[in-house]
């Protein structure tokens, strides 16, 4: 499985990043959806039923922001679409986590759930970060944490592929933050409603996204740096204390 995760993800940014596709032919093959300063595009690859969809904007925020509404799970609800609820399953380290989500389907069908695997980078130089997410289906399956313990009471159909990447660069307009995600919802639901879900998600994620980084309990975080350049923690809101990277206990939900 991680072999295929692995050739899927190099697949998508051969296909997004490389150089052997231009942003002209972007713009006239993939674009799906431009509407207030965001851009969805979409592929489909033959080797897959559901197509992978790209989205970019510009959030006129600090990395330190972003991040730190992304890294407040109880917020899910509020920006993410779909999101019912999310919580984190494990803490690894500041830069690995596992985490749950439920997404809202609409009735008849069920209600999807994720476990997620999320590691995080950041280039020391530019400062961008790049936040790499793995579906692990059955992580909890033989683990009797009280967290896995509530990921078993729910009776959602569980997802079983999804990866997607969060790129946030910084720039003169902010952060430009680039989404890449593929996910199989499984189950049976019909191709209509995939395919509302690829434009809806990024467009509305991103556009509450771009409202929420300017609470006050986001819009004044910072983040702390090592010798090396690399964050290491998140300062949320005014808080002073500051956090080790092993102590960090709250991480990014998609």
């Amino acid at each position: 499985m991680m072999q295929t995760i692995l050739k899927f993800f190099f697949l998508i940014n051969f296909l997004f990043f490389s150089g052997q596709v231009s942003a002209k032919n972007q713009e006239e093959n993939f674009l799906k959806l431009n509407e207030d300063g965001i851009k969805v595009y979409f592929y489909h690859h033959k080797n897959f039923n559901i197509g992978t969809f790209k989205a970019i904007t510009y959030i006129n925020a600090s990395l330190a922001s972003v991040l730190a509404v992304m890294f407040d799970n109880p917020s899910c609800p509020d920006w993410i679409h779909a999101c019912v609820k999310s919580f984190v399953i494990k803490d690894i380290s500041f830069n690995e986590r596992y985490h749950y989500q439920i997404i809202d389907i609409p009735f008849p069908f069920k209600d999807r759930d994720f476990i997620f695997h999320s590691t995080l980078k950041q280039n020391p130089t530019t400062k961008a970060i790049t936040i790499i997410v793995t579906s692990v289906p059955g992580y909890c399956h033989d683990k009797q944490s009280s967290q896995c313990n509530e990921v078993k009471q729910y009776n959602h159909v569980r997802v079983i592929k999804s990866i997607g990447s969060y790129k946030l660069e910084p720039c003169d307009k902010g952060i430009k933050m680039t989404w890449i995600q593929h996910t199989d919802p499984a189950g049976n639901l019909p191709n209509w409603l995939v395919n509302q879900f690829v434009t809806d998600t990024p467009y509305w994620t991103l556009k509450q996204l771009t409202k929420k980084v300017t609470e006050d309990k986001y819009k004044y975080s910072k983040l702390v740096y090592d010798n090396d350049g690399f964050a290491i923690a998140l300062i949320i809101g005014k808080q002073k204390p500051v956090k080790k990277a092993k102590d960090f206990d709250q991480f990014p939900t998609f």
